[in-house]
């Protein structure tokens, strides 16, 4: 929804829970009674009272309408509020939604308030986690909200990233100890915790900074400079100085192609190789083409690096992919045209062929497109053993498709990131906000970023 930070939205649900029917306070088991995701008044302002109920879409509803209304309106008295992109201000929110709309340069509030006045964002973890409640039995649950909201917030801030210490507690799980409110794992984190840095300005940043795709996107004169050179190599690129989804892909082709991994993130070592002249290739020549039986005529694609680009690429070579991809058991349309739905179709089988699932079609995933393709010929009935289990089948590749994908295997997903401590609603739809989550938990565990649910991330996942 435009104008709403939905990492805000994600984080609050996660935290707050959706309960239909009113109910009191957990503080004071009475007043102020509260419905939905925290909601304590209806759109009239009514209070509600216990005995009321309303349906999980009035719910959602409700809170995005106190959001726009109640909460985001007091943030831009925020310096540099408006800059800040949606990670950033959907952190904030979150914070906001708990502790209260007008915190900002309030009593009680003056580290967080100079942190974002100043723009210290490496402060921003230990200035949000004093706001915990020390000593209470709410602290834990309070402290792995304020960690998950700074990771929130540094998942949007180029060069900067949450403390090992925080990464290691949001991605384990708790151990009892004798201080029933904290467990063994909070008890390490803070004596492990980062500390606010004496002084108000920010640290010099050391060298360029990491250009990837973020909401709103990067742009500026760095950007325009990666994308000059992705032309150089070969990208079919303008060289707008936003970086959009179209560099994006560049960026990821151009990884694929010099053997990095393709995640998109021009960080010093794609920069360098980025930086340096694309040597002459001298011209290759042609392998006579393999003898086939007449009867079965087959063309070779003669373009040996496809992929979804803009405008997208169209050509007999795109044809002769789409068709050995539809010969695999991937429904496509074979029209010469490698648009969205080819780009998926190519994902799909380099997943379930253990590839890096990038969508480009070079010389490897072509090798195994061109071995499946072959008809074969009719096996003759053997009679198994009764006592012969069947194979179990493969779990199917899980991504952000149209339309979205629904399912036991998707909650799975869903509740095994919320475990990792990556908030996201845990509600059987792979929507855009579970493949936000997927790609944060991939990059945080070193995998390639894509988005697929495929074996390698299935494994870390534990699903």
């Amino acid at each position: 929804m435009t104008g709403i930070p939905m990492p805000g939205i994600d984080l609050i649900k996660t935290f707050e829970g959706s309960r239909l029917q009113a109910y009191p306070d957990p503080k004071t088991g009475a007043e102020p009674i509260t419905i939905g995701w925290g909601s304590t008044r209806d759109k009239n302002g009514r209070p509600f009272k216990l005995g009321d109920r309303i349906t999980q879409a009035e719910a959602d509803d409700l809170l995005l309408w106190q959001v726009v209304n109640g909460y985001l309106p007091p943030q831009e008295r925020i310096p540099g509020w408006k800059t800040l992109n949606d990670n950033q201000k959907g952190a904030i929110l979150s914070f906001a939604y708990n502790l209260g709309a007008n915190f900002y340069d309030a009593d009680g509030f003056e580290t967080l308030s100079r942190v974002l006045r100043n723009q210290e964002w490496h402060n921003i973890e230990p200035a949000l986690i004093m706001y915990r409640n020390p000593g209470s039995s709410v602290e834990e649950g309070l402290l792995r909200r304020r960690l998950s909201e700074a990771n929130v917030f540094l998942a949007g801030t180029p060069g900067i990233a949450l403390s090992e210490a925080g990464q290691k507690y949001l991605a384990g799980g708790r151990t009892p100890s004798s201080n029933p409110n904290l467990s063994q794992e909070i008890q390490a984190y803070l004596a492990n915790r980062p500390k606010i840095s004496s002084g108000g300005s920010v640290p010099p940043a050391p060298g360029p900074r990491t250009l990837a795709l973020t909401s709103p996107p990067l742009s500026g004169e760095d950007v325009r400079q990666v994308q000059t050179a992705l032309v150089r190599w070969g990208a079919q690129l303008v060289p707008d100085g936003i970086f959009g989804a179209t560099t994006d892909r560049a960026v990821r082709q151009f990884q694929a192609n010099r053997g990095l991994v393709a995640d998109g993130v021009v960080g010093p070592q794609t920069l360098a190789l980025l930086q340096t002249s694309p040597a002459p290739t001298p011209p290759t020549p042609t392998p006579p083409p393999t003898p086939r039986p007449p009867t079965q005529p087959r063309p070779q694609p003669q373009q040996w690096s496809l992929s979804l680009t803009s405008p997208p690429t169209r050509g007999e070579d795109v044809r002769i992919v789409q068709q050995a991809l539809a010969r695999t058991g991937i429904p496509l349309v074979a029209d010469g045209i490698f648009a969205t739905t080819t780009d998926r179709a190519v994902r799909q089988f380099q997943a379930s062929r253990g590839l890096v699932a990038d969508g480009v079609v070079g010389a490897q995933t072509w090798a195994l497109l061109a071995a499946q393709t072959n008809p074969m010929p009719p096996a003759q009935p053997r009679p198994q053993p009764p006592a012969q289990p069947r194979p179990q089948p493969q779990p199917r590749p899980l991504s952000l498709t149209n339309p979205l994908t629904q399912g036991d295997d998707v909650r799975a997903v869903q509740q095994a990131l919320a475990r990792a401590g990556i908030p996201v609603v845990v509600d059987g739809i792979f929507g855009p906000t579970t493949d936000r989550a997927l790609r944060q938990f991939q990059a945080q565990r070193g995998l390639v970023a894509d988005g697929m649910v495929g074996a390698q991330t299935r494994a870390t996942l534990r699903v």
